[in-house]
């Protein structure tokens, strides 16, 4: 069973019993007792759960609760930013834009993560202001009710003044010729650049939009640093993309 499924695992039965054992946790899926340390130990470097004498309780330090998290997800979104965690080192500065891929994300950021943030995403804010240690930049713009975003030239002109480490990118649509696309136009606009401001960027999305197109280009495969879905990278779905220098996470 890869990592991601396991950390999935673990996190739902935390959810259901409260505490979880290393040995039950070993014969619920068949790896070693020494695997599932391993797999305890990282979920608690990400502020995901407390390690106790033989095994993992909920980690109440964090400032969304256990239940509060395990809300936001679902077990495709959780693989995808538990991946997208592993990317964030402290003192970097990050573009986040719409998506519930993202929201989940920022759901599962460790508690003592120091970030600067900057974003369109309003749904992102409340979540963003419980963490002590992450500056946030709202970017201003014309507001989208339905997707609870920012764009318009007043979002452009501000994104324009930073430069990210990291731009979490959601995404609509995804096409080896194509590139990544979108429906809106103002939303691929502000997609743009936000890419070009960033070092790295890093595409968040289910691997059913892979082979679609929409009407607005965002941007070329090849700017793009990974792609992130929940499927293991080895997918025979993902060979034709890798095979052109695409990588998958």
């Amino acid at each position: 069973m890869k990592k991601e499924l396991r950390f999935s695992h673990i996190l739902a039965q935390l959810e259901k019993e409260k505490t979880v054992a290393f040995t039950h946790l070993s014969l619920e899926l068949n790896v070693s007792e020494d695997t599932i340390r391993r797999d305890i130990d990282e979920l608690a470097k990400l502020g995901l759960l407390a390690k106790i004498r033989g095994g993992a309780m909920p980690r109440s330090a964090h400032p969304l609760t256990f239940k509060d998290r395990i809300g936001y997800l679902n077990e495709d979104k959780e693989r995808m930013a538990l991946k997208a965690v592993r990317l964030l080192r402290n003192g970097m500065t990050v573009f986040m834009d719409s998506g519930t891929s993202v929201y989940t994300l920022v759901s599962l950021l460790p508690a003592d993560l120091e970030l600067r943030v900057i974003t369109n995403n309003t749904a992102l804010i409340p979540l963003l202001a419980l963490y002590a240690n992450i500056e946030t930049h709202l970017l201003g713009g014309k507001y989208d009710k339905e997707r609870e975003i920012l764009t318009g030239l007043a979002a452009v002109k501000t994104a324009e003044q930073f430069r990210a480490d990291l731009f979490f990118m959601g995404v609509c649509s995804i096409d080896l010729q194509a590139g990544i696309t979108a429906t809106n136009q103002p939303e691929a606009e502000l997609k743009q650049t936000m890419t070009a401001a960033s070092i790295q960027v890093v595409a968040l999305s289910d691997a059913s939009k892979l082979g679609t197109q929409d009407p607005f280009a965002v941007c070329r495969l090849s700017e793009v640093s990974h792609i992130i879905t929940e499927r293991d990278p080895t997918d025979p779905l993902f060979e034709a993309y890798q095979k052109a220098g695409v990588h998958f996470l």
